[in-house]
């Protein structure tokens, strides 16, 4: 995996997960593209279940609208769909068999596309439900659109993955659908809510998929992180103001937390690091409860 806190390259605000009123949305195309252009970002993959959109025309010099579908292959062990995210996917492709998910996998890859596991705590998906999955290049760690009943963040689910050895990076999405009003957010629309910054050197369909597979990007809901890497034996966090920083690690019992003091905020932390950690990562939490993730780096040995 690649730190993109170490590659030369430009930051890009992204959202890989969104639907239209080609499925359940409430946009259309191109309301939603307009949507998230005049909210600041710089690319969005249209998402739709199990539908595709032409998105020619769409993009600009300084906007990207990548093609994507929503697809729901069944679990072999239990009655319970997954969820997968394909990015790069073109238009009009249709699944040769929607309950084989490594099958369908495998045809988005050839397709050109890369596939992404959709919010695996709000699908109550445990580790044995998705391990067997072949070729996934991400993992959403946060869905902003289901935080509305308490199962946006799947911070767990991504860890198990990383105890195994799998290096494994994970994004963060809105899932927005721009039909209805979230309770609590003073009427603001599912959207806007959950990110990704990647780190590319131009705005190209190649380079967002490249960032995804290799890690170059990293996760928030909030904080920035401006630094995260290993320097002389200890990990540097830098980020902008927060509540409390944590550098995590495989279990059990690694890693180190930082609290702000009352009223204080803080903006770096920086840990020894220790000869048993197989990775670090780092979460900021500002001072709204809103966290940011970076991608995990790996010590050596993993799969």
């Amino acid at each position: 995996m690649t730190n993109p806190f170490e590659i030369p390259g430009t930051w890009y605000k992204a959202n890989l997960h969104v639907h239209t009123t080609t499925s359940d949305g409430g946009l259309s195309p191109r309301q939603t593209v307009e949507e998230y252009r005049r909210a600041g970002y710089a690319v969005l993959a249209l998402t739709d279940h199990l539908a595709t959109n032409d998105v020619r025309g769409l993009s600009d010099e300084g906007f990207l609208v990548i093609g994507g579908v929503e697809y729901h292959p069944h679990l072999l062990t239990r009655p319970v769909q997954l969820h997968l995210v394909g990015l790069n996917v073109p238009h009009g492709l249709a699944f040769d068999d929607g309950e084989d998910a490594n099958r369908c996998l495998a045809q988005v890859r050839q397709a050109g596309g890369e596939t992404v596991l959709a919010h695996p705590f709000w699908s109550g998906l445990e580790y044995a439900d998705f391990c067997h999955l072949e070729g996934l290049a991400a993992v959403e760690v946060y869905n902003f659109a289901s935080d509305e009943n308490g199962r946006g963040d799947s911070e767990n689910e991504w860890a198990y993955v990383l105890d195994r050895g799998i290096r494994i990076p994970a994004v963060a999405v809105d899932d927005a659908h721009f039909h209805c009003r979230m309770p609590g957010h003073g009427g603001e629309p599912d959207a806007f809510g959950g990110w990704t910054w990647l780190k590319l050197p131009s705005l190209t369909v190649e380079n967002v998929l490249e960032a995804v597979r290799t890690g170059a990007f990293y996760a928030s809901g909030g904080p920035m992180i401006e630094d995260f890497r290993i320097e002389r034996d200890e990990i540097v966090v830098h980020c902008s103001p927060a509540r409390r920083i944590y550098v995590k690690t495989n279990a059990p019992g690694g890693g180190q937390r930082r609290i702000a003091e009352p009223g204080e905020a803080l903006r770096t932390f920086c840990v020894p690091l220790s000869e048993t950690w197989e990775y670090v990562r780092a979460v900021v939490v500002d001072a709204a409860g809103k966290h940011a993730w970076t991608n995990p780096i790996f010590m050596g040995g993993a799969k």
